[in-house]
């Protein structure tokens, strides 16, 4: 009897695995999506092989179908597996490049959209690619800039790094101090100017946040906005109009001049990482779902009009960049 129950037992626990499988092969799809409305690239952690080795993925979805595709996961490193950070995507030469918060690994990895050719990308000299937070590509391509932890400070302090892949020189050009952080850098759709979030800490009392335009290299520093309130992401669109900005946890847009700042978004439990549509029509981000331990990929038209989702996801979903999705 011990032995039929042992077998039934078996057949039950095989037929689960089975059906699982059927059914997140039908959810993620078994080949590229290929979507004429756009597609996206993305970062969670909601595959059970990435729970299991405290990692996670690259996934592409179509935003026509929500079909979505694991492309890129469990980097191995050392006796373990990296937990990515940051993406960021270049449509033209085809580059996707991978941030890790660790602060064991000295650069970021670099592949191409589909996933392959994944290998490091290192500095030519130092330790300046260590305990990446966020990472962005110039319009060319070849530049870079990143956030990194200075693991000096006994607080979270971040600054700013920037170099190339072409001659993989980098240097330190907004160092933080114990009352300030740099957060969240990007490029002006021209690459000539860079944006980032100044976090100014002071002594028994909640930080304050600007956002900064300034030129490449750091300097000519221009405060377009300032607020109590946390400012915790933002997205230049690429037709140089707007960025997007997250807001005491809302999704908000300005001109880079600072004016015409506008709320777009209203969501319970608040949004983060917004993404312009390559045709500047449309906003990626995420919010979490109403479901406990799932998230939301969601997207808006850029006047905060026609809020859908594209994906109720287990587990963390990181909005990394689009691929795809010009209109004609």
């Amino acid at each position: 009897m011990c032995g039929s129950a042992k077998l039934r037992k078996d057949i039950v626990t095989l037929y689960l695995i089975v059906v699982t499988s059927i059914l997140w092969l039908d959810q993620i799809g078994t080949g590229p999506p290929r979507s004429a409305e756009g597609e996206l690239l993305f970062i969670s952690d909601t595959d059970a092989i990435d729970a299991g080795r405290e990692s996670n993925s690259v996934y592409r979805v179509a935003l026509d179908d929500g079909g979505m595709k694991r492309i890129l996961g469990s980097i191995p490193h050392g006796e373990g597996y990296l937990r990515i950070s940051d993406i960021d995507c270049h449509a033209e030469s085809g580059s996707l490049v991978i941030a890790s918060g660790r602060h064991d690994l000295n650069g970021f990895h670099h592949a191409l959209l589909d996933g392959s050719m994944l290998h490091l990308d290192r500095p030519a000299s130092g330790r300046l690619l260590t305990s990446l937070q966020q990472i962005a590509l110039a319009p060319d391509g070849i530049a870079v800039i990143v956030s990194r932890q200075y693991r000096e400070y006994p607080q979270l302090r971040y600054g700013l790094v920037s170099g190339d892949l072409a001659s993989r020189v980098y240097n330190s050009i907004k160092p933080p101090s114990p009352e300030r952080s740099y957060l969240s850098p990007l490029w002006s759709p021209a690459g000539g100017s860079i944006a980032y979030i100044a976090v100014k800490h002071a002594p028994d009392a909640p930080p304050s946040y600007s956002l900064v335009i300034a030129t490449p290299d750091g300097s000519g520093e221009r405060v377009i906005y300032d607020t109590p309130l946390a400012l915790t992401d933002i997205a230049w669109s690429p037709d140089g109009g707007w960025i997007a900005a997250v807001v005491g946890g809302q999704l908000h847009k300005l001109r880079p001049d600072g004016n015409d700042l506008t709320r777009l978004s209203h969501h319970p439990g608040g949004i983060a990482g917004p993404r312009w549509s390559p045709d500047s029509r449309r906003i990626s981000y995420v919010a979490p779902s109403s479901y406990p331990g799932f998230n939301q990929l969601m997207v808006m038209d850029a006047d905060g009009g026609n809020i859908r989702r594209l994906a109720n996801i287990r587990g963390e979903v990181v909005n990394g960049c689009w691929v795809s999705g010009a209109s004609g």
